[in-house]
């Protein structure tokens, strides 16, 4: 090798030592120390955020953009909150320390700030990357700041609050002190998910047919959004109860859910290949079909599946009595109501896809009884009335019931004892060490009697 060539690999190698440099300064710009106040992370790409991850211990969660929406990785790619996901993004873009800490590596234990890994007092790790998979921000989230004021250190008002929590940026000294909790930052994928769900508007009928059954077992149904719900084909000795029924009206108004599986989950698994069926059908066209399954293994949910559709008229029917100066209104209000029913049918159709676990209360109206929504007659009828015998006339009355024509002389004062026993507590009223005026030791003369007349 020749000088000329050993020269030119120096340079080479300097070269690629400056360029490694730079990127690795460029990627760990973010990581700088940060006094109080500034911004930790300044000048975070919010838009170009694309993936979240946390890790603590074990767990761990993927929070990341597929064709524009976010979905949680750990529910096969339900869509995740996105008000919950932009807002983490939003304080971390605004993060300022309180204060840097002064505390070494030591130290990192007793604030939760050792790796996520760790068996003990590992904090949460929160990493975010953009497009290209660049982190744009990553810090290591540690044990909570608790100020206590007097009334917070009393035991009856539940202790201290927290009003931040120390982190570690890029995994690196030093501590910083943020006002920010960060309390909802979990590895619980449930908590990431999107809530939105279908929603029952103005039922007009609703029935329940349990497995084995060839038929319904009750059904009801009423003639408008407002009207009370009749029971179709009652039997002559059954009278529904008005009271229980009222609450049907609300049946999936605001239904919700706790958390969601994949539709091909083994429908042995959730009891869905043999559910109980409840259809609901709307004033506005509206038909959905409510498989419910078994409780969950800790009984606080139970397993649910749904379809959905719809018959929506396309044209209006005018009314005979109709205005021509109305027709345009109503055309157009027609038109606009229309729209929404199918933009609503259309996002709901979206929700057959999935098997969720919704909460006891949710479905417990569905899976009562025909029975259940009778009158209970034989238990709470009242007890046949005694027949009593008739009053003696007023001349055998007793004397003893009749009004005395006197008033009754007052009870007796209670004894006063003279002396207190041994071993009897002494109790001393503050009225007595401070009778008020008139009274003995009192500054006031004592009133003059009155002078009989």
């Amino acid at each position: 090798m020749n000088l000329k060539t050993l020269i030119a690999l120096i340079v080479a190698a300097a070269v690629a030592i400056l360029v490694a440099f730079t990127v690795t300064k460029k990627d760990s710009a973010s990581w700088k120390t940060v006094e109080a106040g500034g911004l930790i992370f300044e000048d975070m790409p919010v838009n170009d955020v694309d993936q979240i991850n946390i890790a603590r211990g074990e767990d761990s969660l993927t929070l990341m953009k597929q064709d524009g929406i976010w979905v949680v990785k750990e529910r096969s790619n339900y869509p995740a909150s996105f008000e919950n996901i932009s807002d983490l993004v939003l304080k971390l873009s605004e993060l300022k320390p309180l204060r840097v800490v002064e505390a070494g590596k030591s130290q990192f234990s007793r604030l939760s700030l050792l790796p996520s890994s760790s068996e003990e007092n590992g904090g949460t790790q929160l990493d975010v990357k953009n497009q290209s998979g660049k982190l744009v921000a990553s810090l290591l989230l540690g044990k909570e700041f608790m100020r206590q004021s007097e009334s917070q250190r009393n035991p009856m008002m539940g202790g201290g609050m927290p009003e931040g929590r120390y982190i570690l940026v890029g995994g690196e000294a030093p501590v910083y002190l943020v006002a920010e909790t960060f309390n909802n930052v979990n590895t619980d994928a449930s908590s990431w998910l999107n809530r939105d769900f279908f929603k029952v508007e103005k039922l007009s009928s609703i029935s329940v047919q349990f497995t084995g059954e060839a038929a319904p077992d009750w059904e009801f149904t009423r003639e408008s959004a407002t009207g009370d719900f009749k029971l179709t084909n009652a039997g002559a000795n059954e009278n529904v109860d008005p009271s229980k029924i009222r609450s049907l009206s609300s049946v999936f108004s605001y239904a919700s859910f706790t958390d969601v599986m994949p539709g091909d989950t083994d429908p042995a698994e959730t009891r869905l290949n043999a559910p109980t069926v409840a259809v609901l059908k709307t004033f506005d066209g509206f038909t959905y079909t409510i498989n419910i399954g078994r409780l969950t293994g800790d009984e606080s949910g139970r397993y649910l599946s749904m379809k959905v559709d719809a018959n929506l008229p396309t044209e209006r029917t005018a009314a005979a009595d109709e205005k021509e100066e109305d027709k345009a209104r109503l055309d157009k209000e027609f038109q606009a109501n229309l729209e929404r029913l199918q933009k609503k049918l259309a996002k709901e159709k979206e929700f057959e896809n999935w098997v969720y676990i919704v909460s006891t209360w949710t479905v417990e109206n569905l899976l009562k009884n025909r029975v259940n929504w009778m009158k209970e007659e034989s238990a709470n009828a009242p007890a046949a009335a005694q027949e009593l015998p008739p009053a003696p006339p007023e001349s055998e009355i007793p004397v003893m019931l009749e009004r005395p024509e006197e008033d009754v002389p007052p009870a007796p004062a209670p004894e006063v004892l003279d002396e207190i026993g041994e071993g009897d507590d002494v109790v001393i009223l503050e009225d007595e060490l401070n009778p008020p005026p008139g009274e003995d030791g009192g500054d006031e003369e004592p009133l003059e009697p009155e002078p009989e007349e």
